[in-house]
């Protein structure tokens, strides 16, 4: 069985779908890089040091590092939430609300539910955040179910009704009277995160990072080996197929996005609880956002998740050290996502390539067979 896995990731075993997936993948990320390369070269008074911190600031130092994984994991929480949405053809775009609520959440648990006691706040929060998050996302699903009413609107107009209402909640009732936008202090630093050292060699560990790989597995359990995640599948590959077959695609498609909604409030959780010892979110954080991004580079499979999430995070965290350093605007990343996710969705990209990929493993196939028959 190992032995068939080892197999599986070698190329010259791949599929030509498999390869050409990897190749669009491989020329369009290496086209990204070389126009930011292109940028930085004509906009950069210091092009080679701008370079050297586009490239490697993640790997530079120790706080570099932790960085790199903290700007990863709220989008890895939000890119397996949108994998098992996307995979049922539900484009409900509700993260940002859940996200943003699972928060606020976190946030009122620790200061009011279990004060000074990380304990008991960290597993209630993540619970609560749940909760809440799956809310946010079912009623979209549930206004469509009852009212046609398009998913894609309601979601986008929810997000807005979670933002408005946290910040009527915060300034009404829980901000902190001698601070302009933020609750009391839960706590004095922290209370998921373990530091060692100090300045630019402080290593952050991150409790979250084992949450949402947890989360990772799950779902990617979920979606591949289970009969549920096999119907949402079916679902967001054909409806009509799936319900001639027995499926019920409405309950599926409830099923993926309150999956989806629950996910994004456990990543609100735990970022409020990793990055922050007061509630100040008076905007939409972009993380749901960032989900449908990551998305798109794993497939929607949520087993690609961590890698997509990891590169696009290690090129925000260069732009930002570069934008610190040399004064490059660290915006030049959003350049390189747009132009990724262009040739990516391009369906004429590399056509010609996948063609002559199908053809050449055709006759691969005709003279094995040929020569099995001697």
């Amino acid at each position: 069985m190992l032995k068939d896995k080892l197999a599986a990731l070698n190329i010259a075993n791949m599929k030509a779908a498999q390869k050409h997936s990897i190749l669009r993948m491989a020329v369009s990320i290496a086209i990204g890089l070389g126009l930011a390369t292109v940028l930085i070269l004509f906009t950069s008074n210091k092009p080679s040091e701008s370079l050297k911190y586009y490239f490697t600031a993640p790997l530079m130092n120790a706080s570099y590092f932790s960085f790199w994984i903290q700007k990863a994991i709220p989008i890895m929480f939000t890119g397996t939430a949108v994998c098992i949405m996307f995979s049922a053809n539900q484009f409900n775009l509700g993260l940002e609300g859940s996200f943003l609520f699972g928060g606020l959440t976190a946030a009122l648990t620790n200061l009011y539910i279990a004060p000074n006691n990380p304990a008991l706040g960290i597993p209630l929060s993540m619970i609560l955040g749940i909760l809440v998050g799956a809310l946010i996302t079912f009623i979209p699903a549930l206004l469509n179910r009852l009212f046609n009413a398009s998913i894609m609107v309601v979601s986008l107009m929810m997000n807005y009704v979670c933002l408005n209402f946290s910040m009527y909640l915060l300034f009404t009732y829980f901000k902190n009277p001698a601070s302009s936008k933020n609750t009391y202090p839960w706590a004095k630093d922290t209370i998921m995160t373990l530091k060692f050292g100090r300045g630019n060699n402080q290593f952050t560990l991150f409790l979250s990072f084992f949450v949402v790989l947890a989360v990772v597995i799950l779902a990617w359990y979920f979606l591949f080996r289970t009969k549920t995640g096999y119907k949402l599948r079916t679902v967001g590959v054909n409806a009509n197929f799936a319900k001639y077959v027995g499926i019920n695609i409405v309950n599926v498609a409830i099923i993926a996005q309150i999956i989806g909604g629950m996910i994004g409030g456990l990543g609100g959780a735990c970022e409020i609880m990793s990055n922050y010892t007061n509630y100040s979110w008076v905007e939409l954080t972009g993380f749901g956002w960032d989900g449908v991004t990551i998305a798109i580079f794993a497939k929607n499979n949520p087993k690609y998740v961590p890698l997509a999430a990891l590169f696009l995070a290690y090129l925000r965290t260069g732009a930002m050290v570069m934008s610190f350093k040399t004064n490059v605007q660290n915006e030049l990343t959003l350049v390189i996502e747009g132009v990724v996710i262009l040739f990516l969705l391009a369906e004429k990209f590399l056509s010609g390539t996948y063609r002559k990929m199908i053809v050449a493993e055709a006759e691969a196939k005709k003279a094995k067979a040929a020569k099995e028959a001697k």
